[in-house]
């Protein structure tokens, strides 16, 4: 190959390599290699999900009887000191013959009062109407938590709600409560004619929130000595199969505090640290937020894990069934305007103040902690104030205060709405952006 064939080769490469240069810079600056987030305005809590088993001071209640039991009051209900739980029955069909007769009882009562005729006319249709939705409602939630032993006492209420308002629209009369009334004492008697009464009753050894389920984990921790558990000891109780007792009528939660207990690695301490009061929630058991206090943090050296134990005083038919369930634990909520971790930046920033002569001067404010937004196609670095990161986001504030002003050194802090830099580099204050 001759030396003229070889520049000429060469003079084709360098020029395809200049084109390939120019349309790279040209690439570049009409396409910048940027992307931005709107900083919007949000609420975030902060939640650790854990096991937990939870800690009662529960009596069970062992006594021994021939017939068929039937409770008087439901789970997570108040009890005192030697009230009636349960009564006896010679057969099945005397319990149901009794349950049927208490209902009928409380609807002629309902029925009776309302057929007096100062009841309706002081009625407010507005209120009623209220009070009907609301029925309507709290047996709708009883349905979604399986809370069926409510169900009769929120039925009785509705229909009472619903005979009211026919009463004072019109539809009924107190004439036609007296004939509805007449025929439920009719089955009434009927029933009571037919059915034994009750052979024996059971009684509460103890005062405290009734449960009718024992699993058989009732002594698993001495109540007195939950705030020393270990991690070991935790994970053990975790550990732990519940057993059904057949012999057992159920047990009383003696206190009206009760515990959970679980164990956290030290990534979730460190979120934890320095907080004192927490909102449990527990899926399976209740859908609403339990207010808990943390009474014990015991960490192990050795594993760098953490046995906490959180104290509780909120109760009712769903949770007091509960043993060993998944717990999500809220730490804490906050609300400000929400900012991709990815956008915060550390940056050297030259200021000017005023010294205590009145002069100007210009100082450096090292790592200030920042975003990029994009103001009309031009970048600027304004400095971020924010005391919590949860989920991927800084949660910062828009409103500072007289000691955050103080220690402002950029033109102003983020806004709402404002077009955060989240991916891009060879960022700098003031750059354009075409």
């Amino acid at each position: 190959m001759n030396s003229k064939k070889i520049r000429k080769i060469a003079a084709l490469a360098l020029a395809f390599l200049l084109l390939l240069y120019v349309g790279y810079q040209g690439y570049m600056a009409t396409h910048q290699s940027l992307k931005t987030e709107t900083a919007m305005y949000g609420q975030v809590s902060d939640v650790l999900q854990v096991d937990g088993f939870v800690i009662r001071n529960e009596t069970v209640v062992e006594d021994s009887y021939n017939g068929v039991l039937s409770y008087r009051v439901g789970d997570g209900t108040r009890v005192s000191t030697g009230g009636v739980i349960a009564d006896i029955f010679a057969s099945e069909s005397d319990a149901a013959a009794y349950g049927e007769v208490e209902s009928l009882n409380r609807e002629i009562e309902n029925l009776q009062a309302l057929s007096q005729p100062a009841d309706f006319f002081v009625a407010n249709p507005t209120m009623l109407s209220d009070q009907i939705y609301a029925a309507v409602d709290q047996i709708s939630v009883a349905i979604n938590q399986n809370n069926f032993s409510d169900l009769t006492t929120l039925k009785e209420e509705l229909q009472t709600a619903l005979s009211r308002r026919q009463l004072i629209t019109g539809e009924e009369t107190p004439e036609d409560f007296s004939q509805r009334i007449s025929s439920l004492e009719s089955q009434r008697d009927a029933l009571q004619g037919q059915a034994g009464s009750t052979i024996g009753t059971i009684t509460a050894p103890a005062a405290g929130y009734f449960i009718s389920s024992v699993d058989g984990l009732e002594t698993a921790v001495d109540v007195d000595q939950v705030e020393d558990l270990t991690v070991s000891q935790v994970e053990d109780l975790l550990q732990l199969d519940e057993t059904e007792q057949s012999d057992a009528v159920g047990k009383i939660c003696r206190n009206f505090n009760w515990y959970v207990a679980c164990v956290l690695d030290e990534d979730d301490m460190v979120r934890l640290e320095g907080v004192e009061n927490v909102s449990l929630d527990i899926p399976f058991a209740s859908s609403e937020a339990i207010p808990a206090t943390v009474v014990a943090t015991n960490t192990d050296e050795a594993s760098g894990k953490t046995a906490v134990v959180f104290e509780c005083s909120k109760m009712n038919a769903d949770i007091a069934s509960v043993r060993q369930e998944t717990v999500q634990v809220t730490v804490g909520t906050y609300s400000g305007v929400l900012v991709n971790e990815n956008a915060l930046r550390f940056v050297d920033v030259e200021y000017t103040t005023t010294d205590e002569n009145g002069n100007t001067v210009t100082r450096v404010q090292e790592n200030v902690r920042g975003v990029y937004v994009l103001y009309g196609g031009q970048l600027e670095f304004v400095q971020v104030f924010t005391d919590h990161t949860v989920n991927g986001y800084a949660i910062c504030k828009t409103e500072l205060s007289e000691a955050e002003q103080q220690m402002l050194v950029t033109d102003s802090t983020i806004q709402l709405y404002d077009q955060v830099v989240v991916e891009g580099t060879d960022l700098y204050d003031g750059k354009i952006v075409r």
